[in-house]
């Protein structure tokens, strides 16, 4: 009978303490899956650089009609060019297909914060060569490529949310453009200001209507004022700082926006990006991670 009575009095014990225990168990598991869902991952984000290939997939391209090369630009007599000119990335160096480098100066902590960018590298080209008509119905075939101003800074922001980031960035681009099959080349650097700019070349530089005219074998091509007609700048986030360096110029940078573009953590501290679109009404950039040529998908 006592043994009896003793093993009714246990097994109740010792349900009940395996049923505190389950709910235990339940609420640490609750707790732990709500804390890890709402605790933002990847942060925080380092300062660091971003690294990018262009492919020659159509994407990427500078549209002249809303800034046509004034005429006489190419040679006395060249109408004023207003195509669209579609570019792919060039190598900014050897043993890398990386062509565009954006620098982030600050560390991101959490969702919602920012920080500078500046771009640090741009290397592009023509995919097929553009076409100058003159007055009298001639036409010559120019390579354009595409870099950054010598003389102004390409800088903007972005803003880190938890999935999800927002930029902008101003861009003097240069263009140098190079007369096939001769090799006779102009220079049009859109954050050179108002006056002619000296350059170390081997040879006297003709400037010619806002151009600089570069014999082959020439060492560095002189910057000319920019005679560029203002571009519609349809995005106002700008910081004070590119706000006042477009004001100063006598050309008015690109704007490229991006806007709830996806992003993923990588590394230690590290951000990582799937094909990005930045644009403005008058260009594109659609740069690719680093390292997607190689894998074949880009292009």
């Amino acid at each position: 009978m006592k043994e009896i009575t003793r093993r009714l009095y246990t097994k109740p014990v010792m349900l009940g303490m395996a049923f505190l225990m389950g709910m235990a168990l339940l609420v640490g598991l609750w707790v732990a899956t709500g804390n890890s869902s709402a605790a933002p991952t990847g942060f925080p984000i380092l300062a660091g650089n971003d690294e990018f290939e262009t492919p020659a997939n159509g994407e990427t391209f500078h549209d002249f009609g809303g800034s046509p090369i004034p005429a006489n630009f190419f040679g006395a007599g060249s109408q004023a060019f207003n195509q669209l000119v579609a570019l792919e990335g060039v190598p900014l160096s050897g043993g890398s297909d990386v062509d565009t480098i954006i620098q982030r100066h600050q560390t991101v902590s959490a969702p919602g914060g920012s920080t500078q960018l500046t771009m640090t590298g741009l290397s592009l080209k023509s995919i097929n060569p553009i076409t100058v008509t003159y007055a009298g119905g001639g036409t010559e075939s120019w390579n354009a490529q595409v870099s950054l101003s010598q003389f102004k800074a390409s800088t903007g922001t972005m803003k880190v949310n938890s999935s999800t980031m927002d930029s902008t960035l101003k861009v003097w681009p240069r263009f140098t453009f190079t007369r096939i099959p001769d090799g006779l080349t102009k220079v049009f650097d859109t954050g050179s200001g108002s006056g002619p700019s000296a350059a170390a070349t081997s040879a006297a530089v003709k400037v010619n209507d806002g151009a600089a005219e570069i014999s082959p074998g020439d060492i560095v091509p002189a910057p000319q004022p920019c005679k560029i007609a203002v571009i519609d700048d349809v995005e106002p986030r700008v910081n004070s700082a590119v706000s006042a360096a477009a004001a100063d110029s006598s050309c008015p940078p690109v704007t490229l926006s991006c806007v709830n573009s996806p992003w993923f953590p990588c590394g230690f501290g590290g951000i990582c990006f799937p094909p990005l679109t930045e644009a403005e009404r008058w260009a594109r950039h659609n740069p690719w991670p680093k390292g997607t040529r190689q894998a074949g998908i880009a292009d």
